[in-house]
């Protein structure tokens, strides 16, 4: 069966504005003076600090030791030494401690090589993945050592192409430039949870990086690896609409892709997983796309996690006059920052910011039960009706309506003619219901 101009059902087609940066070079962001490394990257308990004021560390060095199987360790990205441990609320919105390190006067080369592995085993992948503290890089920033470590058979692993938020183009250009390595991490992937297939799946407005995949494979002929092309369309990132889209499976409610035996990560949790595996390299930067109509000169940088949005916004030629607004992540699902002290995380993509005139909140009016924002949710869920039962805090009618089941892609909001603010409610309501213990 041809994996070709694969989709699922309802979703929105949107301006995409990857035409900003999607066909410029590759920057390497210079090292700032400090770096602020978070000790809460991932989703679990917060990683232990090991380092005090003063201590000298250096690239690759653990700082933070992951706390329990269900966390991830986490890595100085420079030499340098440390000037603080302080608290800060992350750019995800996670309230944290963090490493301050001083890099003034330290030599800052990166010294890692790759390795001959002899005897190449799933335990040795997984353990790479642990021992350097990867996490999901979408978004999710779900620990890498336990998604691949899995308690049900795993049939199919993807590497999720789709890159599906308007202006991030940082997977696409990984895509473009180390086609050879991501087909390598498939294969290592496969490997790790014993899958009969492998599936690279791309939106076909990435045709470059579709050809130089399909190329990569072809040079490694194995039966196990394969390309899906799919429609362009938001969210088709989303993991459980590529799984339908690709596999016509479908992830049950409250369940996840192993459910279905499906692992699914995205292009850059896969280069990391690369360069774990063969490098032994830490999880200590990553590519991230600075874009958007209030900055200067929209472009894809190569990062060290901990350097300042503020940073790499100048790195990025600073804003322009009428610049608005700045979030991290892409317009649909990323958070709005309150100021741009905040690092970069293993988890941040893309740093976007909004021009005055785009960062305008729009004027509210009553909702005239159109049913538009019905008609395009990915999940099949009732959004008008969801946000009503939040906003009245009626959550246990919400619930019959699984709520829970939202992935708070912002689809029905986008869609609304009366520019109703459905996912915040839909937010809302979904906090209040877990914090009860619903």
């Amino acid at each position: 069966m041809a994996l070709e101009n694969l989709s699922f059902d309802n979703g929105v087609k949107i301006p995409e504005f990857k035409e900003l940066s999607e066909n410029n070079n590759l920057k390497i962001a210079k090292i700032p003076l400090k770096v602020t490394i978070p000790l809460t990257q991932h989703i679990g308990a917060p990683s232990k600090c090991l380092v005090k004021k003063n201590d000298e560390v250096e690239i690759g060095q653990l700082i933070g030791e992951a706390v329990g199987n269900f966390s991830a360790n986490i890595h100085s990205s420079v030499n340098g030494k440390v000037d603080s441990i302080i608290d800060i609320q992350t750019a995800s919105g996670k309230n944290s401690k963090a490493v301050v390190i001083n890099t003034e006067g330290y030599d800052q080369e990166m010294k890692f090589e790759k390795e001959e592995i002899l005897n190449l085993t799933k335990e040795k992948i997984v353990n790479r993945m642990k021992e350097n503290g990867l996490v999901g890089m979408g978004g999710a920033a779900f620990p890498a050592h336990i998604k691949y470590s899995p308690n049900k058979a795993i049939d199919t692993v993807i590497i999720n192409g789709a890159e599906c938020e308007p202006y991030v183009t940082c997977d696409d250009l990984l895509l473009k430039t180390k086609p050879e390595i991501i087909v390598d991490a498939l294969e290592l992937l496969v490997m790790a949870v014993d899958a009969k297939r492998g599936i690279i799946a791309i939106e076909d407005n990435k045709p470059n990086a579709i050809e130089k995949i399909k190329k990569a494979l072809a040079d490694k002929n194995s039966s196990k690896l394969e390309l899906a092309t799919m429609v362009t369309k938001y969210p088709q990132g989303d993991e459980k609409r590529i799984i339908n889209a690709v596999l016509h499976r479908e992830v049950p409610s409250g369940g996840l892709p192993m459910d279905v035996g499906v692992i699914v990560s995205n292009v850059s949790s896969a280069n990391a997983i690369y360069e774990a595996v063969y490098y032994n390299k830490p999880l200590i930067e990553r590519y991230v796309t600075v874009t958007g109509h209030g900055i200067k000169e929209p472009s894809n940088f190569l990062v060290r996690i901990g350097t300042s949005f503020e940073d790499m916004i100048n790195e990025a030629g600073g804003f322009k006059e009428d610049f608005g607004k700045v979030i991290n992540g892409g317009p649909m699902m990323g958070i709005a920052q309150p100021n741009i002290k905040q690092p970069v995380e293993k988890a941040s993509n893309c740093i976007l910011v909004l021009n005055r005139e785009e960062s305008k909140a729009p004027i509210t009016n009553p909702c005239i039960r159109c049913g538009k924002c019905v008609s395009v949710c990915p999940v099949g869920l009732m959004p008008l009706l969801i946000h009503k039962y939040s906003l009245k805090e009626k959550f246990d009618k919400a619930q019959k309506l699984n709520i829970l089941d939202c992935i708070e892609c912002g689809s029905c909001s986008y869609i609304c003619p009366s520019k109703r603010p459905l996912v915040e409610a839909i937010r809302f309501g979904k906090r209040q219901i877990r914090q009860a213990g619903k």
